[in-house]
């Protein structure tokens, strides 16, 4: 096999609130769309404001017909889960600096998969949208982002020679979202038409584990006949922890004593802040949920009250708050979770706490039924 890098667009410009739409003509077979995106802070700083915030919504359309469609956090954690690694991530919150995150949207089972993979020729107008809000957390300007800095460079990764005829692709969609109660259970009724690969559920809100927010996911099958998952999210968590390990950042914050610090891991994480002097005396604490109390000192044990650059790394788990479900095994289609068998599926989530809950759903679409 052969296979080529195609840089379609080089760091074009996103507009600062609204949807970038790129049409996309190639018969080439794609493996995976590769998305870098840019921003620059203000003058001042940009603390945990990270683009994963401000890119709401990735999308692979054909008119109506979404193929996919994620926000660059889902999109980010579905990477980790299906290639093992965390995507290149560079936040930064020093003022003036620049920040750039990754994020791979792959198609096939693995990346250069021969038999999955997108081919647009099955589709009459595929179109990729990127919608971004830079007010998403913090209004633009000197202490988030500057406004007309947001960017974007498209990468494909195709197949050259060698590809078999395509067998299909992997949909991945954001199929439901609500807001979670203190109590009960919420029911989804789950898509009908193609395999199941994988689930993952996003269950946010600061300072909490996801677990906290969602404990139990059960999916029922014909009222019960046939239940494939009912597991608590704490041993789900424990479960993917052997799977893929630990994920790992590091990227520099700009920060002083007492500050809270917001990061993309949410579960178990461990943070290493490393001083520039060598008089700096740090530590954390309340370390937990992805985000911690940093406590900062000079070599006379003063507390540091201005800002200072310092690297920073952290492991954990669950990344942007999300738990994933795997179904079968991932080189063996015919392993996968068929919904055709059945006549009605219905996913619970038992409910904890307020959190901002999503479901996002990996399929195998067969492309004899997307022509």
């Amino acid at each position: 096999m052969k296979y080529r890098d195609v840089e379609l667009y080089y760091q074009q410009s996103l507009d600062d609130v609204g949807t970038k739409i790129i049409d996309l003509r190639t018969t080439d077979p794609i493996s995976a769309i590769r998305l870098s995106f840019y921003g620059t802070n203000g003058g001042t700083s940009n603390k945990s404001n990270f683009l994963n915030d401000v890119i709401t919504k990735i999308e692979l359309v054909d008119g109506s017909d979404q193929l996919l469609s994620l926000s660059m956090k889902e999109a980010q954690a579905l990477q980790f889960r299906r290639t093992g690694k965390m995507p290149y991530m560079r936040p930064g919150e020093s003022g003036g600096g620049g920040q750039e995150e990754h994020v791979l949207l792959q198609f096939g089972r693995h990346l250069w998969d021969p038999e999955y993979y997108m081919d647009l020729t099955k589709f009459r107008n595929p179109q990729l949208k990127i919608t971004t809000n830079i007010d998403a957390v913090r209004a633009k300007g000197a202490t988030g982002f500057l406004t007309n800095t947001l960017k974007v460079t498209v990468d494909l990764h195709v197949i050259q020679e060698g590809a078999a005829a395509a067998k299909g692709f992997f949909m991945q969609k954001n199929i439901y979202g609500f807001t979670s109660g203190t109590s009960g259970d919420e029911h989804v009724d789950m898509p009908m038409d193609y395999p199941y690969s994988g689930l993952m559920v996003r269950a946010y809100a600061a300072g909490m584990d996801i677990d906290e927010n969602i404990s139990k996911l059960k999916l029922n099958c014909d009222a019960g006949k046939f239940i494939p998952l009912e597991k608590y999210i704490k041993d789900l968590y424990a479960a993917e922890e052997e799977d893929f390990g630990p994920a790992e950042l590091r990227y520099f914050l700009f920060r002083k004593d007492s500050e809270t610090v917001k990061h993309p891991l949410n579960h178990d994480p461990i943070v290493s802040v490393m001083g520039r002097d060598g008089g700096d005396i740090i530590n954390v604490n309340t370390c937990f949920s992805g985000e911690f109390i940093l406590r900062f000192y000079d070599h006379a044990g003063g507390a540091v009250a201005a800002e200072e650059l310092l690297p920073f790394i952290v492991k954990g788990g669950c990344p942007h708050a999300t738990i994933y479900v795997p179904f079968g095994l991932k080189e063996d289609p015919p392993s996968y979770f068929d919904p055709k068998v059945f006549g009605d599926i219905d996913l619970v989530l038992t409910q904890k706490a307020a959190s901002a809950v999503d479901v996002v759903l990996v399929q195998l679409r067969p492309f004899a039924a997307a022509a």
